[in-house]
């Protein structure tokens, strides 16, 4: 868990540095997509961290597999 702490904020510490300086000079439209984008990430860091077994973008494409392969299945029936 040590090091999956230091993974996360040696990331978070990288991103910060190269964003900090262009985040000054945005625009407030700009800061609040930054948020917005941000909030996945940080929830993204923390299942990291603490191994739970929440959803993750794992999750969300296997909600995506069965409606992709019907598509598949109409495209050419062949394939299935």
């Amino acid at each position: 868990m040590l090091g999956q702490i230091i993974c996360v904020l040696i990331l978070a510490s990288a991103m910060l540095a190269h964003d900090i300086p262009k985040f000054r000079q945005a625009s407030v439209r700009d800061r609040v997509v930054y948020g917005v984008l941000l909030l996945p990430v940080l929830y993204l860091g923390f299942i990291f961290v603490a191994a739970k077994p929440w959803p993750n973008l794992d999750s969300l494409f296997n909600l995506l597999t069965g409606p992709a392969e019907h598509i598949v299945h109409w495209i050419n029936p062949a394939i299935s």
